[in-house]
């Protein structure tokens, strides 16, 4: 790893990373502050609690968390972070090799390697804190909303590392398109274009019983925060899952890069 470069993708991202940071706390505290403040989920709420005592709280159901982990699964937090993700992925190779800046960079004393882990440090920091952004945010709305339910702290920040597991599988694949490319525009648009068929596929193939366990082929068939959320359950099959989603086209990336001749592709 190089610090000088990690220390010029930071400052690169002084501007960009804060407000998307900013973008999902808003989210999260907003979700919160929407639930606890409506007068529908209210009478909704309290028509449940008349209609089945408390059979809600001893199976373990709690409407607060069940939204929190909607909240995760929406496309404002993908997209909120899959900007960060996949943007540095895009950019880390196909967008400076089209800069021009990839092989000034290169032709001074900085090896691959280091170039691709300094970027991959990073993506991974800036993922885990847009997943803590969302649970914090979370959290402070139901400080100042006292919304019917409970978040369990410790529970909601480990759901964030979750949440960031996945942005860090969305980033991988704009790495890996990054790789094989040379120009930013081409990588981000076969990247953004796979996102969007997974996150499809996610929706639609439960709908049909034949194809309702192929959403186990895209990374959001892993994703499942509620058990957590709800009961503090972590599913740590689950995580590897996403942890694999991740690391083998970031895998690919670096072996697409190394091997690459930078003067085009």
């Amino acid at each position: 790893m190089s610090g000088p470069l990690i220390a010029r993708l930071i400052r690169e991202q002084r501007v960009r990373l804060p407000l998307e940071v900013l973008l999902i706390a808003a989210w999260g505290f907003l979700l919160v502050a929407v639930f606890a403040t409506s007068d529908v989920f209210t009478k909704q709420l309290q028509a449940q609690a008349e209609q089945f005592g408390g059979l809600l709280d001893l199976v373990g159901l709690d409407p607060l968390a069940q939204w929190a982990s909607v909240g995760f699964q929406h496309p404002i937090f993908l997209l909120g972070g899959g900007l960060f993700a996949v943007g540095l992925g895009v950019r880390a190779i196909a967008g400076e090799l089209e800069a021009g800046s990839l092989a000034l960079s290169l032709s001074r004393p900085l090896a691959r390697r280091s170039w691709f882990l300094s970027h991959l440090v990073v993506l991974v920091i800036g993922c885990l804190i847009i997943g803590e952004a969302y649970a914090l945010g979370c959290l402070l709305a139901t400080v100042f909303t006292s919304p019917m339910g409970h978040l369990e702290t410790s529970w909601m920040l480990l759901a964030g590392v979750q949440g960031g597991l996945l942005l860090l599988a969305l980033g991988g694949i704009g790495f890996v398109f990054s790789a094989f490319s040379s120009e930013r525009g081409r990588a981000l648009s076969w990247s953004v274009g796979v996102i969007v068929i997974l996150y499809a596929a996610s929706f639609l193939l439960p709908l049909w019983e034949p194809t309702e366990q192929l959403t186990k082929i895209t990374p959001f068939g892993w994703f499942d925060p509620a058990p957590l959320l709800q009961r503090g359950e972590v599913a740590w099959g689950d995580w590897l899952v996403l942890a694999l989603y991740a690391a083998v086209p970031l895998a690919v990336a670096a072996w697409q890069f190394a091997r690459r001749d930078l003067a085009g592709g």
